[in-house]
């Protein structure tokens, strides 16, 4: 690869995925552990807190609404066809990407397949989706400490 090959907008748009979908995961942990500790009484580490992926998604799946935890599981799926995919400039108008990414599967032979089309904005309204679901979990935390009412629907 070289480093003028891909356009700096869509950099940066990559960029933004890779930086809110961590800042949102950490958020996750955070709730985690803090349910954990609210339920058991001590500041052991509760399972999954610290683990990211399918870890991670089962630990927030008991401490969050269902329709919560199903908009996590996606943002978190397509930002690895983003961080594990490899961008191929597809040469539309207007500019698009598709993401090729191998198979990892154990049981099926050695492949690959393409896993995404992305557009910078596409790209920019994933890190907004992360940043979206970022502030929900920080309001969750904010419940559970008391520092917020949770608004009736």
């Amino acid at each position: 690869m070289q480093f003028d090959e891909y356009p700096t907008e869509l950099v940066r748009a990559v960029g933004l995925v890779v930086m809110s979908a961590a800042w949102t995961e950490d958020k996750a942990g955070e709730l985690v552990q803090l349910m954990h500790q609210i339920a058991n009484g001590h500041e052991v580490a509760a399972k999954g807190w610290a683990a990211s992926g399918q870890q991670l998604i089962e630990a927030v799946g008991k401490v969050v609404t269902a329709d919560l935890a199903a908009r996590l599981t996606r943002a978190l799926e397509l930002r690895n066809e983003v961080v594990h995919g490899v961008f191929l400039d597809s040469k539309g108008t207007p500019p698009f990407w598709v993401t090729m990414k191998r198979q990892f599967s154990k049981r099926d032979p050695a492949a690959y397949g393409m896993a995404a089309q992305w557009t910078v904005a596409s790209l920019l309204d994933l890190a907004q989706e992360f940043t979206d679901l970022e502030h929900l979990i920080d309001d969750e935390i904010s419940y559970a400490m008391g520092l917020k009412t949770r608004p009736t629907a």
